[in-house]
């Protein structure tokens, strides 16, 4: 069984330029944890998860927040992660079971050409292998 015949779809992702705020909403308004960020063509340029937005450093002066700086609201290019984020299509799911366990990552884009064509979690993966 490969990525792409368990990924979830469609998939939900975010600008560079969505502001925290805005994939904060996003994340809690589909349930997600972690978004891809894409650029105009869908092509994948970062990942953001919870814990990016929340490791985010409150500007000087304002410790109660992290998700504004000097007046202006921070963005997800700004924060997203940019290695190791995606898997190909056709990854086969033993092998993205052990990836995903040795990277500590719940969830990874699934991507074709550099496109964003799903997300899989960890949830997809142990599924497959509980009806196995």
């Amino acid at each position: 069984m490969r990525a792409r015949e368990i990924m979830t779809t469609p998939t939900f992702a975010l600008a560079p330029s969505a502001t925290l705020e805005e994939a904060v909403e996003m994340m809690s308004a589909h349930g997600f944890t972690t978004m891809p960020v894409v650029d105009a063509d869908g092509r994948l340029l970062g990942l953001l998860s919870e814990e990016d937005i929340l490791r985010t450093p409150p500007p000087p002066g304002d410790p109660d927040t992290g998700v504004m700086l000097d007046g202006r609201s921070r963005t997800a290019g700004s924060v997203m992660r940019t290695t190791g984020l995606a898997v190909p299509a056709d990854t086969d799911v033993r092998e993205l079971a052990r990836w995903m366990t040795d990277a500590g990552v719940r969830s990874a884009p699934v991507v074709e050409d550099g496109h964003v064509v799903g997300m899989i979690t960890f949830q997809d993966v142990l599924r497959t292998a509980a009806r196995r």
